[in-house]
């Protein structure tokens, strides 16, 4: 049977990706915690000493990947908050098992340490957003990215809950088989896909097997079609075995799918390559990190393209008219300050029998100056001042239509944003959502994964402070005039307090939006109080404006912090956002796209406009994230 037409692409782990990585991981024996680390491009990774195998890395990626890896040397030069406290509670730790992951996409690995009686357990979700924890005992003792729902709260102190479990598939009988297929409305891959949460690349591959048409109804044969699935799934599993192999399947330079098994789905695809790894783990590492495809040039994109070749050309014109003016000025003024020298010279070409050309060459300042032997010196400076207006009149013309060229080049930029929106949302992205309330303000997420909240203008700071600042809250501001008012959201987190990592991400997000910025100061200082300390209470008689407030008591100072943002997408309660904050709050979940730091204010259109080209989002977008001011952006 072959496989659909254009099989699904694979952007995340599936189940029996994790059940690959779970028997890689039984297979190496017993493993010894060494260190955390961060990795560059988003990511974290736990080293193990492996009795003789040497170190070995887990590297994890949460929501995507995962991959049991021998070492690698790519680490980020510093800690997050993360990583410093898997070192600090899991080094030295054994593991003791590696759970059955039952077809769902999670890592549970049980350590033990001689000097705790209770076990951890490392948890990597690879599920939806993904998250990382760490459980011992009962207990969540570490989080990578704190939630909350109605039935489950991850939380430090917070008792774990596992995610809901939907049956394991790999164990379900031929008759539990046929009865999600009865019951369907769909196609068998998408029953397949949706009900048993297999996904789409792992449903094809079944259906491949079984030698089914994709496209029929769930319902069509369900007894029989159910009775050769569940043998292609005992095939798979088998082909998997105990130390996965690793397949990965190219187009070309480009990846197009990775598997602990031979995929028939790729069989009748003729542009497409198997190369085989001996471990599954090594050809996973290398789909997901490898970088996506980069889409084809839209009109838009090609539009821009064409219009900076021209540019290119038009500075390359106005650089040589303005010389060419300079050297015809220049040759003429010559002339007459060397007036009585140069006409002796003219005279005597006159006189000269054998001189046959119309001019003669003369040098004066290092630069050799045509000159009519027959005719008044001066009608040889007026020709030179006659031909450097004409090319004047080219250099005006040329610098006009680079003023074209440029307004051209916006233009298509906008058009490319929008259309990259408009794909957006025909892809699938909700047209319209319900924004969070505290989109309202200027906002992001710290490493320990507090919400961050500061004002836009007099009055936000004052909503801010009057209705989000409670007890337990941290109020942080920069040392400048005018600088915004930031809150730091503890109280929401219970058990957790925020520490001097998201006391200065904050402080460096209230002097990034201050005239620090504008200024283009490289570093400034700020300092943090708590809630109770802020109020509008000032000394008898005094006046205290509308979006400022008093502070009474200490102030904890924050020092030396740089005037850098960055950008990118995070996840909140299941939802990307585009957020600006510290750079570190935003590597931290491998969501930095780009760094910014203050630039050249008449540059800011250009800086914008080329900015949000590379994000695919409209510049309308960027403004209402950014501060005021010039700007500079460099590629994480």
């Amino acid at each position: 049977m072959a496989a659909p037409q254009t099989p699904a692409a694979k952007d995340r782990f599936t189940a029996i990706d994790t059940l690959a990585v779970v028997r890689e991981l039984r297979a190496a024996g017993r493993l010894r915690v060494d260190k955390a680390f961060d990795l560059p491009d988003g990511g974290l990774s736990i080293a193990f000493r492996a009795p003789g195998a040497g170190r070995k890395e887990l590297v994890l990626q949460p929501g995507r990947y995962a991959a049991f890896l021998p070492e690698r040397p790519d680490h980020a030069e510093e800690l997050s908050p993360m990583a410093k406290e898997l070192r600090r509670l899991l080094t030295g730790a054994v593991v003791t098992a590696v759970a059955d992951p039952a077809g769902e996409r999670a890592l549970e690995l049980e350590l033990r340490r001689g000097d705790t009686p209770d076990p951890f357990h490392l948890v990597v979700e690879l599920f939806g957003t993904g998250n990382l924890l760490v459980v011992r005992g009962p207990t969540i003792v570490a989080v990578l990215r704190p939630r909350a729902w109605a039935h489950r709260l991850l939380r430090v102190g917070a008792p774990y809950q596992r995610p809901p479990q939907r049956g394991n598939p790999w164990s379900a009988s031929t008759a539990e088989l046929a009865a999600q297929l009865a019951s369907s409305r769909t196609d068998r891959i998408s029953t397949l896909a949706a009900r048993l949460a297999l996904g789409g690349p792992l449903a094809e591959e079944l259906v491949v097997r079984a030698g089914l048409a994709a496209e029929v109804p769930g319902p069509t044969e369900a007894t029989s079609s159910a009775a050769l699935l569940r043998a292609a799934m005992d095939e798979l599993l088998t082909e998997v075995g105990e130390v996965p192999k690793g397949y990965l399947y190219r187009r070309g330079e480009v990846s197009a799918d990775v598997e602990p098994f031979q995929a028939r789905r790729w069989r009748d695809q003729p542009d497409v390559e198997e190369v085989a790894h001996p471990t599954f783990s090594e050809a996973a590492h290398l789909y997901f990190r490898s970088p996506p495809p980069a889409p084809p040039p839209t009109p838009s994109e090609k539009r821009v393209e064409e219009l900076r070749r021209q540019k290119e050309r038009q500075e390359v014109a106005i650089v040589e008219h303005r010389t060419e003016v300079a050297r015809l000025v220049s040759s003429a003024d010559a002339l007459f300050s060397h007036f009585a020298e140069v006409e002796a010279q003219r005279v005597a070409s006159e006189a000269d029998p054998e001189a046959s050309e119309p001019t003669i060459e003369v040098e004066l300042n290092g630069t050799k100056i045509p000159v009519y032997r027959q005719r008044p010196l001066a009608e040889s400076a007026r020709e030179l001042y006659e031909e450097s207006k004409r090319v004047r009149s080219k250099l005006e013309g040329a610098v006009a239509a680079l003023a074209e060229t440029d307004r051209g080049i916006l233009r298509a930029e906008g058009e490319g944003a929008s259309a990259t929106e408009a794909r957006a949302k025909r892809a699938g992205e909700p047209e319209r959502r319900t924004p969070f309330w505290f989109e309202r303000f200027r906002w992001f997420l710290s490493s320990e994964g507090f919400l961050v909240l500061g004002g836009r203008d007099a009055g936000s700071n004052e909503q801010l402070v009057r209705r989000y600042l409670h007890a337990r809250d941290l109020y942080v501001h920069a040392d400048i005039h005018g600088a915004p008012s930031v809150v730091v959201r503890a109280g929401e987190v219970a058990g957790a307090a925020p520490t001097e990592v998201t006391l200065k991400e904050a402080g460096q997000f209230g002097v990034a939006f201050s005239k620090a910025w504008k200024a283009g100061l490289a570093s400034s200082t700020a300092y943090w109080v708590t809630s109770e300390q802020v109020s509008k209470a000032g000394a008898s008689g005094e006046f205290v404006p509308r979006g400022a407030f008093v502070i009474h008591g200490t102030r904890h100072p924050l020092g030396d912090l740089p005037t850098e943002l960055g950008i990118g997408r995070v996840q909140y309660e299941g939802v990307e956002l585009w957020s600006v904050g510290p750079p570190s709050a935003l590597q931290g979940r491998g969501a930095l796209r780009f760094r910014l730091t203050p630039g050249e204010e008449r540059e800011r259109a250009r800086s914008e406009s080329e900015l949000a080209r590379e994000l695919g989002v409209s510049r309308n977008l960027l403004q209402s994230l950014l501060p005021s001011g010039g700007l500079t952006a460099l590629r994480a």
